[in-house]
């Protein structure tokens, strides 16, 4: 005690100022460890805007054990890791698996045959812009990089017959829709007759909130990506399993899961465009799936 009142007197209010500091910061960081409004997990995927015409895409190299390197075909537990789900923000689970369509129109876009496709979201789901989403599918299927101009063109209607419905879904009922068989968070397009009574493009909540490994620190490219790859299957594209020339993986190529070609074991580059700026052999040679090409079994 006579060594405290010494220290004390020698340093006046400081000694009693730095023993309540140390006691605050200690309270803020469990304060901020405690309701996650802060840290690494969220801080990558807060953007929602659409990145720039001539932003480059990103660059990422996941690297992992083929499927037809695992013993029996089965998938390698590196192929799971790599297409794990990124950590983020919340989502939901569990919608009312029953869909709205969003209000919105838009002029015919490209030249070939035409595909006329709606805007939709389940009930249920929350946190969306729904305004933001609907302009995100629109812009990103009327740009050249995307299929339209390219033997195709798109026009976004809200009402009578369409060729097939670009839904938002929870991610419960995207396991309803494109199947849940390997636990991985997954999106698909579902043609009438199987899962659904209508062709629709399932968009995974879970992915559109977080993205992918390959995509990490630019959930917006991640979103095109997203967009096209469905959308593409939609209008009768397979799966890509080979980097184009310049090294850019096609945007058939399930990026979802990682960028290692099955073929040639080449290390692809990320990118969300069937036909991206001065990219040569876009969008790419497209094959059925089989336990030789298919680099991860996974199916989006």
């Amino acid at each position: 005690m006579h060594s405290w009142h010494a220290f004390a007197g020698r340093y006046g209010w400081r000694a009693y100022a730095l023993p309540v500091l140390f006691v605050i910061t200690v309270v803020a960081l469990l304060t901020v460890n405690k309701d996650g409004s802060t840290g690494e997990a969220v801080g990558p995927f807060g953007s929602t805007s659409t990145p720039a015409t001539n932003t480059a895409p990103p660059q990422a190299a996941p690297s992992f054990t083929l499927k037809n390197d695992a013993a029996h075909g089965r998938i390698n537990n590196a192929v799971l890791k790599a297409a794990a789900l990124p950590a983020g923000p919340r989502y939901t689970m569990r919608g009312a698996g029953t869909y709205k369509v969003l209000k919105g129109t838009s002029r015919v876009v490209g030249h070939g045959r035409l595909y006329r496709y709606t805007v939709e979201i389940e009930n249920g789901i929350t946190g969306v812009d729904l305004k933001d989403y609907a302009n995100l599918v629109v812009t990103t299927l009327s740009d050249r990089r995307s299929w339209s101009g390219h033997g195709v063109s798109v026009q976004r209607v809200d009402s009578g017959q369409v060729d097939f419905r670009v839904t938002l879904v929870s991610a419960f009922t995207t396991r309803n829709l494109c199947g849940y068989a390997i636990h991985v968070e997954t999106s698909c397009y579902a043609a009438a007759g199987g899962t659904t009574d209508v062709n629709r493009v399932v968009f995974n909540m879970s992915r559109w909130t977080r993205g992918s490994a390959a995509y990490v620190g630019d959930l917006a490219a991640y979103r095109i990506y997203m967009i096209n790859h469905e959308d593409g299957h939609a209008m009768g594209h397979q799966h890509a399993h080979q980097c184009l020339p310049g090294g850019l993986a096609p945007v058939m190529m399930q990026q979802t899961f990682g960028l290692r070609s099955a073929r040639t074991g080449q290390l692809c580059a990320a990118n969300p465009w069937p036909y991206p700026s001065g990219a040569k052999g876009a969008p790419g040679a497209e094959q059925p799936d089989t336990p030789a090409n298919d680099e991860y079994g996974l199916g989006d």
